[in-house]
């Protein structure tokens, strides 16, 4: 019974660092999801150890059960809002791109330089 206790306090575990996980990328905090990130991932490994347990009772697997319907789902958000991430800072990094090739384009033409309003010097 001991053993059936630790898994289900591991899976909770589990299940507590998904939803922290989820609050920070909503929040747009990507530096404390990925050091949260550690910690879940060694939450997994503990759980691992205990999924050999035999002999769990329904109401146990039943909890179980639903504790890891949770995680997938959040597993699922989190792969998201990841996501949509990864897809905002594909378009600052395009934009940096562009501003960096304008840049040096006309950066060439420095000496000699057209400002609007102001006399060109030959």
């Amino acid at each position: 019974m001991e053993q059936q206790q630790k898994l289900l306090s591991a899976c909770q575990q589990i299940l507590t660092l998904s939803n922290q996980m989820i609050a920070l990328a909503q929040s747009g905090q990507w530096d404390a999801l990925v050091e949260l990130e550690l910690d879940y991932v060694q939450a997994v490994e503990k759980t691992a150890e205990f999924a050999s347990i035999s002999g769990s009772s329904p109401a146990l697997q039943e909890i179980l059960r639903n504790k890891l319907q949770q995680i997938l789902s959040n597993e699922t958000e989190l792969k998201r809002l990841l996501q949509q991430r990864m897809d905002e800072l594909m378009v600052l990094i395009g934009q940096s791109t562009r501003q960096n090739v304008v840049n040096s384009t006309y950066g060439q033409f420095h000496d000699r330089a057209l400002l609007l309003g102001e006399p060109q010097i030959r």
